[in-house]
């Protein structure tokens, strides 16, 4: 991986740009394997229903998606030209990205069944806000599925000390409840050990789920 500094690949997570923009998808690829996966169990079952990917980074749910081939109406925002780039780049059929930012997203109230994002609520400075824009398009009844790893987790991460807001799951659920969400519940799932700052240490996932109110 390119030698990014902790801040470096911070500020690269959150925004990936430049000429590391390459190598942080890469990272973010190999990463994020066990979380991809889960969230694509949960899309797979459906049948035509329109997603809304926040922060989709090089693409990879759709293209997971669509080698099982399912029926996408999929749609990705992310802040970052170079991630556009490269998923717009996969031609995958029935995927649009766009650039944008999810706290001012351009699409019309009620305009998907799903909302969900992978290791995007880190970065939500005002998560208020997110979460209002997300139950904006969010259909009544839909369902919003966010993928992380809990704060107990996270916090031995040397980049997490960064512009991170890390989330136990309980924490989580008291915000979206607080915001307009019910019907909460979050699945947990034990990763590999991974090696942290020379040191093999325990390693989770979490995806929480909630519903736009009917």
């Amino acid at each position: 991986m390119h030698p990014f500094t902790p801040e470096q690949q911070a500020a690269q997570l959150r925004k990936p740009h430049g000429e590391g923009a390459e190598a942080i998808a890469a990272y973010m690829r190999e990463l994020n394997r066990e979380l991809y996966t889960h969230v694509v169990n949960h899309l797979l079952p459906a049948k035509n229903l329109s997603l809304l990917e926040l922060g989709f980074g090089e693409g990879i749910v759709p293209e997971i998606l669509d080698q099982h081939n399912a029926t996408l109406h999929y749609t990705g925002i992310d802040f970052s030209d170079e991630m556009v780039k490269m998923a717009t780049a996969k031609h995958i059929p029935g995927a649009r990205f766009v650039r944008g930012d999810i706290g001012h997203m351009p699409f019309s109230d009620q305009t998907f069944d799903v909302v969900f994002g992978i290791n995007v609520l880190y970065f939500w400075e005002t998560p208020e806000k997110e979460l209002s824009e997300i139950l904006r398009v969010l259909k009544t009844g839909g369902l919003l599925m966010l993928g992380y790893r809990p704060k107990t987790f996270m916090q031995a991460i040397p980049f997490t000390q960064f512009g991170f807001t890390l989330y136990e799951t309980t924490a989580l659920e008291t915000l979206l409840a607080k915001n307009g969400f019910e019907e909460i519940s979050t699945e947990t799932t034990e990763e590999p050990d991974r090696i942290i700052s020379g040191k093999l240490k325990p390693m989770q996932h979490a995806v929480t789920l909630a519903k736009k109110p009917a």
